[in-house]
């Protein structure tokens, strides 16, 4: 897997007479170099602002959950969130919907990994996420699937990364078994879900967090699916910090190791970790690496 090329043609001047056109007071404002992002483009707007472009089609697609839903979802949060202030429609030969939201400022989480205090506040930010969905929430048909669904693209991606010698079949063999401890365990109700939580979309300050970024794959899902990336992106070293933190809002995450909770967390991570390390792009590639690794070399002992 690898970054998707754009489908279209955006710049600083599409995003000049998109402004122009639909939101003259801030037209004015300097717009700064682009972000790209698998789905999206993003140009920081002024000092506050940014303006986020779908740059494919699947991008657009799923810009509907940030578009109409996180308005909705974000009040409440005491996190850092691009939550759109302004809503763009296609204009000026750009062919979809686009957005202006704050801009988060911080590092990346790839670049500047959160501390144990920095992973406390991701658990507390995920509590917040993770209410109740409604039966009309959108279900990403990628990540929102049981840990029954995604098995088989687990087993192929580890089987993969077997035959290009990335890793030994005796460490694929102890991450398919702490994924089976998960997936023998029942799932618990679907609430709303970030579900693309890796070190490009968290940003840190200091390693504190700053801000949870692209919400175009949230839905309803296992909330067991963002614990486990998150806890793939703060290692199993501040994994504790991270789901007690999770525990106190939430409650059912108290339960200590061993729990259901805890091995479907951890079924959700190494499934990640996969995911990641199948990537042929850095720095998701060496992230996935690196934290199949740490599962292998805690031997599990944090989920069992």
């Amino acid at each position: 897997m690898r970054m998707p090329p754009a489908e279209v043609a955006i710049d600083k001047d599409l995003v000049r007479a998109l402004l122009a056109d639909q939101h003259q007071d801030l037209s004015d404002f300097e717009v700064g170099a682009p972000v790209e992002g698998w789905d999206n483009t993003t140009f920081r707007l002024g000092q506050t602002l940014a303006v986020r472009l779908p740059r494919r089609s699947t991008g657009a697609e799923i810009a509907t959950t940030e578009l109409e839903w996180l308005p909705r979802l974000g009040r409440e949060w005491t996190f850092p969130a691009p939550v759109p202030v302004r809503i763009g429609e296609p204009a000026c030969g750009y062919p979809w919907r686009w957005s202006v939201v704050p801009w988060v400022t911080g590092e990346l989480a790839y670049d500047a990994p959160l501390t144990d205090a920095g992973a406390r506040d991701l658990g507390a930010a995920l509590a917040q996420v993770h209410q109740p969905a409604p039966d009309d929430a959108p279900v990403n048909p990628y990540r929102s699937g049981s840990l029954h669904d995604v098995a088989e693209v687990f087993d192929s991606r580890l089987r993969g990364l077997e035959d290009a010698g990335d890793i030994s079949l005796e460490h694929a063999d102890v991450l398919r078994a702490v994924f089976e401890s998960g997936a023998d365990t029942p799932e618990p109700p679907r609430t709303w879900s970030h579900l693309d939580v890796h070190g490009a979309n968290v940003l840190t300050r200091h390693g504190r967090l700053a801000g949870l970024l692209d919400w175009g794959d949230a839905g309803a899902a296992d909330p067991a699916t963002d614990l486990g990336q998150a806890c793939t992106l703060v290692g199993t070293v501040h994994a504790n910090a991270l789901l007690q933190a999770y525990g106190t809002a939430m409650g059912p995450m108290r339960a200590g190791a061993g729990s259901p909770g805890r091995l479907r967390v951890a079924a959700r991570a190494v499934a990640f970790a996969a995911t990641l390390a199948s990537i042929g792009d850095e720095p998701y590639r060496s992230a996935g690496l690196r934290a199949m690794q740490d599962w292998v070399d805690t031997d599990v002992a944090w989920a069992a």
